[in-house]
């Protein structure tokens, strides 16, 4: 499942950027994240907690940046379990920032996302729409975020 869109953000591309790359402040930004540990410079660990269909999620992973381009563009690789449920998220984010000369910053972003296991039979619309909101409250997260 691909995703894009971009946004608008009141904010300079550096703090943007600073924003991002903060691992804590990013977790915040993050629908049912549960808690956050970093491993080294690029690579952390997490728990995210969710409900799609009924059926409740306990992913278990990681997420490593494998390209920072400082304040440009980065792109992320996610991986997650759920033991329970037999099912399992690989993803790889992009997320592009180009200065706008205003002191805001247009966020671009595209997230390819596949699932298997019991998540995977829940019916893709349904996977779909849950997580095409999910990422949406993410973005919309680090908007309110970033203009607060």
């Amino acid at each position: 499942m691909e995703f894009e869109d971009e946004i608008q953000i009141q904010l300079p591309r550096e703090e943007l950027w600073d924003l991002v790359s903060d691992p804590e402040a990013l977790a915040s930004c993050v629908p049912g994240a549960k808690e956050i540990e970093q491993l080294s410079e690029t690579k952390y660990r997490g728990v995210i907690e969710r409900g799609i269909a009924g059926v409740s999620i306990n992913l278990v992973g990681e997420v490593e940046m494998t390209e920072l381009n400082p304040p440009e563009n980065l792109v992320a690789l996610v991986e997650g379990q759920d033991p329970k449920t037999n099912s399992r998220m690989d993803a790889t984010a992009e997320m592009t920032m180009e200065d706008n000369g205003d002191g805001s910053t247009t966020l671009t972003y595209y997230v390819d996302v596949e699932f298997t296991g019991r998540l995977a039979t829940l019916g893709a619309r349904i996977v779909k729409r849950k997580i095409n909101s999910d990422i949406g409250l993410f973005f919309d997260n680090i908007r309110d975020r970033a203009e607060s």
